[in-house]
């Protein structure tokens, strides 16, 4: 089931995005997909033991070594504005996550284009493309849930 999840997660977030983008543009016009900047908070739940109390986890360490410099990447092209990284600091039962990292992103045209780059910055990035899957496919090992919020801003003033 894990499998089908590292699978289908990918599609069906792309999928989303690009129903949400396409909806949005169709809703105020073609002239509204460089929008506002996006904020997605990603949601990770470590499985029991995989959390290093006072150190880093392999979850984290990994995802430093094989999905940040992705980002980091992204952020030099201008399609992320910003990337945090947060580790639950109190224990809560719900909703249970150990990492959430919040990203904004340019715009809903930098979602889809950041799908497009991804392969290309993985090459250039990870020469041996075979041990950055692999670590990758451990970090999804690690998770045991994880989910995406996207975040819409309600003014108050």
């Amino acid at each position: 089931m894990r499998r089908m999840t590292q699978i289908l997660y990918p599609l069906t977030t792309l999928a989303v995005l690009v129903l949400i983008s396409e909806a949005s543009v169709g809703a105020v016009g073609p002239q509204s997909q460089a929008g506002p900047p996006v904020v997605i908070e990603y949601y990770y739940k470590i499985a029991p033991g995989g959390m290093m109390p006072g150190g880093p986890s392999e979850w984290l360490t990994l995802y430093l070594k094989n999905h940040h410099p992705i980002l980091r990447q992204m952020a030099k092209e201008g399609l992320i504005l910003s990337e945090k990284v947060y580790e639950r600091r109190f224990h809560a039962e719900t909703p249970a996550w150990d990492y959430k990292v919040v990203m904004v992103w340019r715009d809903w045209s930098a979602l889809e284009e950041s799908s497009k780059r991804e392969p290309e910055i993985i090459r250039s990035l990870y020469p041996d493309k075979a041990a950055h899957d692999r670590e990758e496919k451990r970090r999804w090992e690690l998770t045991v849930a994880h989910w995406d919020d996207v975040l819409k801003e309600v003014p108050v003033e």
